[in-house]
């Protein structure tokens, strides 16, 4: 299996990652979170407290499965969107950032 199948088991495989710092940043998610000013604890947030976990039409570099995980930021009037991709390496579940955007694109 290479990464989780449905959002349910996505947003977890996600989360249980980020928490145990089982992820990775791209340079392209840095890019975009200077590019739009969102600070990395607002990911962080937005992941912890995700409201929507869908499928993310995006080719993935580590044999995963891609995520778009929509959430709040530190501000809960501001929402954002993450661009995951979720995978096994060594048999541990991790992620990589991606991308950050606005859920509304």
């Amino acid at each position: 299996m290479p990464g989780p199948q449905d959002s349910t088991s996505a947003i977890l495989w996600i989360q249980d990652a980020v928490t145990a710092g089982r992820y990775k940043a791209t340079g392209h998610f840095f890019d975009r979170l200077s590019e739009r000013k969102i600070d990395f604890d607002d990911v962080f947030n937005a992941i912890e407290n995700a409201i929507r976990c869908l499928p993310y039409e995006r080719q993935p570099d580590h044999n995963g499965t891609c995520w778009r995980v929509i959430g709040s930021g530190i501000d809960a009037n501001k929402m954002i969107a993450i661009g995951v991709e979720a995978y096994l390496d060594k048999k541990k579940r991790k992620c990589a950032l991606c991308t950050v955007f606005d859920p509304n694109d």
